[in-house]
């Protein structure tokens, strides 16, 4: 008889288990982020999103077109991450990686030393030199760089306390190769 039990107690529990976790598997792949990809397409300039396993860690893959404030569209998905990080995926071009690579000297010089309003100078001249339109915003959480060029865009958010919010922004062109 006590074998009986114990049988029926395990068989029981396993199912129990198995309940619960098919039921938070469900929960998470079609209500939350089902949700949260939901809200993030409200946003203007974001055409989709999803949530990837990149080296076994969820993160939110933003696809952009075009984004015209970066720093309000990226307090909207901040808002609505929960506690996935973001990655923006834009439509850069080597020659908007090449110059945003040489504004790295300038911005991490801003940030290290606080002189805010020397770096905005030295990138607006940069951005002007090299024939394309800058947009910089920040707050107290980052710093908010957009190069456009025709139809091309380059985004960053450079946080200014490693929050880990935000996870480098990668091009569409690159984005085969990442997954």
């Amino acid at each position: 008889m006590t074998r009986q039990r114990i049988t029926v107690i395990s068989l029981v529990s396993l199912l129990i288990f198995g309940l619960l976790l098919g039921g938070k598997l469900v929960y998470e792949n079609k209500w939350l982020y089902g949700s949260l990809i939901q809200k993030s397409q409200q946003i203007p300039g974001v055409l989709s999103a999803e949530v990837v396993e990149q080296q076994g860690l969820p993160e939110m893959m933003i696809n952009t077109d075009q984004i015209t404030n970066l720093q309000s569209s990226s307090q909207q998905l901040r808002n609505i991450s929960g506690k996935h990080p973001i990655r923006l995926v834009d439509h850069r071009t080597p020659e908007l990686e090449r110059i945003f690579q040489e504004m790295q000297f300038a911005i991490q010089e801003g940030m290290v030393m606080g002189n805010f309003t020397q770096m905005k100078e030295t990138l607006s001249s940069q951005a002007d030199q090299a024939g394309v339109v800058l947009d910089l915003t920040m707050d107290n959480e980052a710093i908010y760089l957009t190069l456009n060029k025709g139809e091309d865009q380059l985004l960053s958010i450079i946080e200014r306390h490693g929050q880990g919010v935000f996870l480098p922004s990668i091009g569409s062109s690159s984005l085969n190769s990442y997954q």
